[in-house]
This record gives C-alpha cells, sequence and structure tokens, in this order.
C-alpha cells in the first residue's frame, strides 16, 4: 500500500457545523456525518472531576506536565477507563525546561485524572541527551509500547503484563533514517491500522521548518519510514497551517457506512499567526493508495496566543475525548493540559 501527498479538497472532505463528511469518492457512497471526529468543545464547570477545574485535565506546576497521550485500557468503546501519559520534569523547574521523564495518571471516567500520578520512564540513555517526551502509547496483547522523542530521535519502551517500562538501548528511528529530514524525527503519534499493521506520524524539520513524515511497520517495532518525503507540510496562502504544521496524533475511526478512517490531527498556524488544531483524513483501504485529505476548517481553535499543540484524542462508542497543551494565557507563564469532546451535545458518563 502506498500513502499520496495531501491535498485539501473540500467536495472532497467538509468539516463544520460540528460534523464531517469523507466522500468515498463514487456516487451514492456519501457517508453520514461523524461527529466524534471534531470540532471539540471545551469541558465545562460540572464536567470533570478530582477536584479539576475545566476545562483543565492535567495542572500540574510542579512537574509542569504537558503534551499527553491517551490509551483506552481496554480497548472498549463502551467503557472508559483510560491512562493518561505525559511529559514531565522533576519537581520545581522551570516552566520551559525540557522535558525529561514521562508520567501516567488514571481516570476512570475518560476525563477526570487522579490527582496522584507515577513517573514510569526518565531519561537515562545517551541517545536521549537528557530529554525524552511527547509519548505516544498503545497495547500490543499484554504489552503497553510507550514511543517518545528523545534528542537523537524518536524512542520505544516496553512494559510486559502491568511490569515497568523497559527502554531499548538505541532509537527505532533517528536522522539516518529519514533522509528528506534536516535532523532528527520528534514528536511521534502511533496507532494501530485494521489490517493490524502500525502506522506512525512524525515531526520533523525541512529546509528549515517542520513537516510532518510517516512511517510504518508490521510488529510496531521495526519501522520502515517513507523515504521520498513528508506526507503533511504547509499549505497554501490563506489556509489554516500556511506557516506551521507539526506534533501530529492518528486515530483511527468508522463512518456510517462502516468504512474505516484514519484521522491524522496536528498543530498548524496561518497567516494571522494564530495556532489551532485541525486534521488530515483518509479511508483505509487493502488496495490502491490512501489519500490523505486536509480539512478546511479547525477542530479546536483557541485565542490567539495560547498555541496549542500535541492534541490526542480518544474514541469512544458516542463520543470522543480531547486533550492538548497549551499556554493557560498569553503572557506564557504555566502550561497546562485542557480537555474536550466531540459532539458539543454528548452525553457524558458519570464522573469518577
Amino acid at each position: 500500500m502506498r500513502w499520496l501527498r495531501p491535498k485539501t479538497l473540500g467536495v472532497a472532505i467538509l468539516f463544520g457545523c460540528g460534523c464531517a463528511t469523507l466522500a468515498d469518492g463514487e456516487p451514492g457512497l456519501d457517508n453520514a456525518p461523524s461527529s466524534r471526529a471534531g470540532p471539540f468543545r471545551l469541558f465545562r464547570l460540572g464536567e470533570v472531576g478530582e477536584d479539576r477545574v475545566a476545562p483543565f485535565l492535567m495542572d500540574d506546576q510542579d512537574q509542569r506536565l504537558r503534551d499527553p497521550a491517551v490509551l483506552d485500557v481496554d480497548g472498549d468503546p463502551t467503557t472508559y477507563a483510560i491512562e493518561g501519559y505525559f511529559g514531565g520534569v522533576p519537581a520545581g523547574g522551570e516552566v520551559l525546561a525540557p522535558t525529561s521523564r514521562i508520567v501516567r495518571a488514571f481516570a476512570d471516567d475518560g476525563r477526570s485524572f487522579d490527582r496522584s500520578s507515577e513517573v514510569v520512564l526518565e531519561s537515562t540513555l545517551a541517545w536521549e541527551g537528557g530529554t525524552i517526551g511527547s509519548p505516544s502509547v498503545i497495547l500490543s496483547g499484554g504489552t503497553r509500547r510507550l514511543y517518545y522523542a528523545g534528542a537523537g530521535g524518536i524512542g520505544l519502551a516496553e512494559s510486559v503484563d502491568g511490569g515497568p517500562f523497559v527502554a531499548r538501548e538505541v532509537p527505532i528511528i533517528d536522522a539516518t533514517t529519514v533522509p528528506w529530514a534536516d535532523g532528527p524525527p520528534r514528536s511521534p503519534g502511533v496507532t494501530k491500522l485494521p489490517n493490524d499493521e502500525y502506522v506512525m506520524f512524525f515531526e520533523a524539520d525541512r529546509g528549515g521548518a517542520p513537516v510532518i513524515g510517516r512511517a510504518d511497520s508490521e510488529d510496531g517495532i521495526v519501522w520502515f519510514v517513507d523515504t521520498t518525503g513528508p506526507v503533511i507540510v504547509r499549505g497554501p496562502a490563506g489556509s489554516l497551517d500556511e506557516h506551521y504544521v507539526g506534533t501530529p496524533e492518528p486515530v483511527v475511526g468508522t463512518s456510517a457506512e462502516k468504512r474505516d478512517i484514519l484521522y491524522v490531527y496536528y498543530a498548524a498556524r496561518g497567516a494571522d499567526d494564530k495556532q489551532l488544531i485541525t486534521m488530515a483524513a483518509a479511508f483505509f483501504d487493502e488496495e490502491g493508495g490512501r489519500v490523505l485529505e486536509k480539512s478546511p476548517s479547525a477542530m479546536y481553535a483557541p485565542s490567539t496566543g495560547i498555541d496549542p499543540r500535541e492534541p490526542a484524542v480518544v474514541r469512544f462508542d458516542t463520543f470522543s475525548v480531547f486533550l492538548v497543551t497549551q499556554w493557560r494565557t498569553k503572557d506564557h507563564a504555566e502550561l497546562v493540559v485542557p480537555g474536550g469532546v466531540a459532539p458539543a451535545t454528548a452525553k457524558l458518563p458519570p464522573i469518577e
């Protein structure tokens, strides 16, 4: 299978008014709206427990937790227990200090993370350069696979049957395996595809600007980078992503016609210098190409200056939960992780 470069075609993928339509490409086969894909509205007061103040699902100014990843614990969309993984720093670290550990917290209702958390991985390997972060987590059998960014590339740590995470000694993807990039890749996002293979999207620099690349794997361990070039680049003048693309998050969903769709959420910035979260999407098929189509609309667009990045999305039976890193205010004093939901009218499970 091959991935074709993305394009923005309003007739092929339409997002707006809280709904999304991705056409099959054949007359009469348009799918009904999939409002779980976004746009997302922020959680409101009374919708989040653990004495957290909505919309913030994580607001740890001691460890400076940021850059969330979410794992659906049992893979059942009708139950809501999740694990959240965050990049962090030792207690009392500066807000702009590079993250050097990955921390885990639990939420039984899909959003209200426990006040207690645990460090599951710290930077100890030479290639990491003292920094690890931007986690992405999947469950493969009884093994949790934690992908993360270090100074020298993208690493992998594994936890078998609930045991401690053990990191591999060398990166699974580095600058030598991404020949079109100016340096090491970062900010991995990984998901399992319907054919039981794996796909990773990552951020890297090309020509001095961030772009998004792709790698494929049959087992989630050995990866093959698309060496022909990035799959998501900055858009044309006037587009949402004219000036920046990065921090991708892939998520697999199902259309109303029971066709599998790959959504790739990513941070973007347009000509107005407003940073937001948008997406590209593609039907997954077993034969021929899969074309990522860029959305012409934002999935999350807060006020200018708080710069959302590193989106994470988990899909449940009737709604999706969204997390993102951003500044609390324009003064850039504190990083927080707000959360939201799609569709906006979703009936949330009771707070636990």
